[in-house]
């Protein structure tokens, strides 16, 4: 609640104090990756074997990989629009371009499955619409070749990537072959998004309630368990898939009004900072509930005031 309310009885910020808090965002998750990188250096070996099992390192601070691959993929993208702000002085474009070089070396090494996922959606998308609808095709171009070379490179040059990716075929190859997946977290998530549309199918406008997910989840668990032992039986890790589950083909529809309702505004659609906010975190909600764990809440709804709300703020005040 603390973060709505903070919004609530807020003073709006200046257009640099709003300059200054994304650069506080971009270099603080930097220096963050930083810290966890050097930590992997240290311990490459057991690091690689936890790749093979799915694993993975974890930061300083105990941020949730798959938050802390988001948050990288976010501080990306805003540090390469901050570089492009007015208030950006020579010496903040160096420092920002050197957070986002970092930014992608941390990715890669780091093998963040998530973060990764947000990083390459969210590039063949400005590849896509730097060619289409901006007509730059030597930018959109540019960017198409780095979306396709630059996982190809790490791929071959990197141990980490190597065995991400091979872990991650393994792990997907258990539960098509119906083989014990209590100790493999993709074939997890698979059986939990069968298991979740089991229940949704039975309750398809209004759901089970969003306070009931996790019972009705394990009732139908109780029915088909994929061999799981029940502390392997896991939620949903799928938001869209969360809602349909709790609330409902109606809890759905209200929930995508709020995630892409404000796209609807000119004003609004036409913000980068808003479109790469929106895309990152619904894709990153593909493959997790990203909402359900209060780091989750509180960064999404965050960046939501802060980008969004301000964003349609602004194209009131210009309309009046």
């Amino acid at each position: 609640m603390g973060v709505p309310l903070i919004f609530a009885v807020a003073v709006p910020l200046s257009e640099q104090q709003r300059f200054w808090l994304g650069c506080m965002f971009v270099l603080g998750t930097t220096l963050l990756g930083a810290d966890t990188l050097v930590r992997y250096l240290l311990t490459a070996p057991e690091v690689h074997e936890m790749f093979n099992t799915g694993q993975n390192i974890q930061t300083v601070t105990g941020v949730f990989h798959i938050h802390f691959g988001v948050m990288l993929a976010l501080a990306f993208y805003f540090g390469v629009l901050l570089r492009r702000n007015s208030y950006a002085t020579r010496i903040w474009r160096w420092l920002l371009l050197l957070a986002v070089l970092l930014i992608v070396a941390v990715l890669h090494v780091l093998a963040y499955r998530t973060g990764l996922l947000v990083f390459y959606s969210v590039l063949l998308f400005d590849s896509v619409w730097l060619i289409v609808a901006r007509r730059q095709f030597l930018w959109g171009l540019g960017a198409l070749l780095l979306f396709v070379v630059l996982p190809w490179f790490a791929y071959k040059t990197l141990e980490p990537i190597q065995a991400r990716v091979n872990g991650t075929y393994y792990d997907l190859e258990q539960f098509s072959l119906s083989h014990d997946i209590n100790n493999f977290s993709l074939s997890k998530r698979l059986a939990a998004w069968e298991t979740a549309q089991a229940v949704a199918a039975q309750h398809p406008w209004l759901g089970v309630g969003l306070a009931d997910t996790e019972a009705a989840m394990m009732e139908q668990y109780s029915w088909r368990d994929f061999g799981l032992q029940p502390i392997n039986r896991v939620m949903v890790h799928n938001q869209y898939l969360h809602y349909l589950l709790g609330a409902g083909i109606v809890g759905l529809f209200v929930w995508l009004l709020v995630l892409l309702g404000p796209l609807a505004q000119p004003r609004v659609r036409r913000n980068p900072y808003v479109i790469h906010f929106l895309l990152i975190l619904g894709v990153a909600m593909l493959v997790d509930s990203l909402l359900q764990l209060q780091i989750g809440f509180n960064l999404f709804v965050f960046l939501y005031g802060f980008l969004v709300v301000n964003a349609e703020r602004q194209a009131q005040q210009t309309a009046n």
